[in-house]
């Protein structure tokens, strides 16, 4: 099979489009061919080195990839539930820059015929990510206000249909006049431009002055802090990942003064834990019941992967890039 892989960790050039050998499934897990395979932002950590999460110690050569949709060609002997020719998204430790990929029964989930493959690759990441961090983790109720940061980013617009659905009211922020209008029609009520406008003084201005009950940040430093800063009383921030790579000071005063919660968290954390695939499933249900809208920038072949990547990291999309082998 073709996949795109690295030998070297470094730059966007990292990747070798070339034949590898057909990976074959255990007696647990189904062989998918895959269609489309999502880029997350993990992924140009893990590729330049840079990457903290539980998955970052990873061998060479690697082959990139979390979350991808395709077909099953084949089943293990023990798998009962999967079948030759079904449609289903899977999570992976890594292999998704490819034709094929052994996946485990359990880490596969059919999806609705409403989704395309690339619209059902884009889905698994980034919306178990925001549906674990604001629902299970932040708690957010009906009725509250969430602050989901960068609209345009995967957990970003996932995190403002999930919002939405949970019934709060969402204020939502980008760099983008554009994006925040396209944000508004996911669901968020407010947008803030932090080109222009100061986040915590417009979001203070937006609750009159009361903040907001829950925050999903994956931006970390000063955005981080002005997060916190921003919350209500018994406030919830659950931090999701440091895009800006720049370290965070908190006024501990801020925090037993208002009574905050601050959380980190982590998808494959959550893996390790266990309780995610039914959640996935539950997700596509309501994907199936028009609920949630996949939204997919941009497809790029999988010989193209380090333009993919390093359009990724310029940070112009909304919403997500996917590979096609």
């Amino acid at each position: 099979m073709k996949a795109a892989v690295i030998h070297e960790l470094g730059t966007e050039e990292a990747f070798h489009y070339e034949d590898v050998e057909d990976p074959q499934a255990g007696p647990r897990q189904v062989l998918v061919r895959i269609k489309a395979a999502s880029i997350n932002r993990g992924d140009l950590g893990r590729r330049e080195g840079s990457y903290r999460g539980v998955t970052a110690a990873a061998k060479l050569p690697l082959i990139l990839g979390w979350d991808v949709s395709g077909v099953i060609e084949s089943v293990g002997e023990e798998v009962r539930d999967r079948r030759v020719g079904q449609k289903v998204v899977a999570t992976l430790a890594s292999g998704g820059y490819a034709e094929l990929a052994a996946v485990s029964a359990r880490g596969t989930v059919p999806f609705p015929d409403t989704l395309s493959f690339e619209e059902a690759a884009s889905v698994p990441i980034v919306f178990l990510t925001s549906w674990f961090a604001l629902l299970k983790v932040a708690g957010l109720q009906e009725g509250e206000t969430a602050l989901v940061h960068s609209a345009g980013s995967g957990v970003g617009m996932a995190g403002i249909q999930i919002a939405k659905y949970a019934g709060a009211r969402v204020i939502t922020t980008s760099s983008s006049g554009d994006k925040l209008d396209r944000a508004r029609e996911l669901g968020a009520d407010d947008g803030v431009n932090y080109r222009q406008e100061d986040v915590l003084d417009r979001v203070m201005a937006l609750t009159e002055g009361g903040g907001v009950n829950v925050a999903l940040d994956g931006v970390g430093g000063e955005n981080l802090a002005a997060s916190i800063a921003s919350l209500a009383p018994l406030g919830r921030l659950v931090t999701v990942g440091n895009t800006s790579e720049s370290p965070t000071t908190i006024d501990s005063g801020l925090l037993f003064q208002k009574t905050l919660t601050v959380h980190g968290f982590t998808l494959a954390g959550q893996m390790v834990r266990g309780g995610v695939m039914p959640e996935l499933a539950r997700i596509m249900d309501l994907f199936g019941e028009g609920k949630f809208r996949a939204i997919v920038d941009r497809v790029f072949p999988l010989r193209q992967a380090s333009e993919a990547h390093r359009y990724v990291s310029e940070g112009g999309q909304f919403g997500k890039v996917v590979l096609r082998p």
